[in-house]
């Protein structure tokens, strides 16, 4: 049975957008080498917009997110090659969890989409309107592509033999698209009617507390 940690499932149906350090459900291969190494983020991200208005994004606020969010990945990636034992020599790491990570990305997005049904759900004041929906949509596909760059990012990390030698460069693509996601998120819930971004995050606050 796959089973998931009560803080993790809070933190991805908060307004949080992924897990920072890799999940890996219970019964797949790393699993038990992943939640050792698994960290959360020291101030949360809040279920609300960053920044104040869509003229002017925090951005200094969202790099600061954005590295510490990229320095977990890459630690909790470091954590797990060193506590995976290989079963040959010339094994690839990334290739040999690829099934692993796909599973945790599942679960991931599968409580994204429980963020994404509060979003659309007319059982609340004030729902999006039809703009506001294509709006939600575009964002959805961005969240979604850069997702994937992540994923993607995060196996060759696990595939390189040597990644102490281009730690920087990936810090620095893991930084970015983070960013991006952040940014993406923030344009979004700022291009809101007022009625609507209230009662969105409302919502989500409310499922925060019946979680907990």
């Amino acid at each position: 049975m796959v089973k998931f940690g009560l803080g993790i499932f809070i933190c991805l149906t908060t307004g949080v957008l992924y897990a920072h350090s890799v999940w890996i459900p219970e019964g797949n291969f790393g699993w038990e080498e992943a939640k050792q190494c698994y960290v959360t983020l020291q101030k949360e991200i809040p279920p609300k917009a960053i920044s104040p208005d869509i003229q002017n994004l925090d951005r200094t606020k969202m790099s600061f997110f954005a590295r510490e969010s990229a320095e977990l990945r890459i630690n909790s990636l470091d954590c797990i090659k060193t506590s995976i034992t290989l079963p040959e020599k010339d094994s690839n790491l990334g290739e040999l969890l690829t099934p692993s990570l796909l599973s945790g990305l599942k679960w991931e997005e599968s409580y994204f989409q429980l963020e994404w049904r509060i979003l659309l759900s007319d059982n609340r004041p004030y729902p999006l309107t039809p703009s506001e929906i294509q709006i939600a949509k575009q964002w959805l596909e961005s969240h979604n592509e850069i997702k994937q760059e992540i994923f993607a990012l995060t196996i060759e990390y696990l595939s390189e033999k040597n990644p102490s030698s281009r730690r920087e460069r990936y810090l620095d693509l893991f930084t970015g698209y983070y960013g991006s996601l952040l940014r993406e998120r923030d344009k979004f819930l700022l291009s809101l009617s007022v009625e609507s971004y209230t009662s969105y995050t409302d919502a989500l606050k409310q499922r925060k507390e019946k979680s907990e």
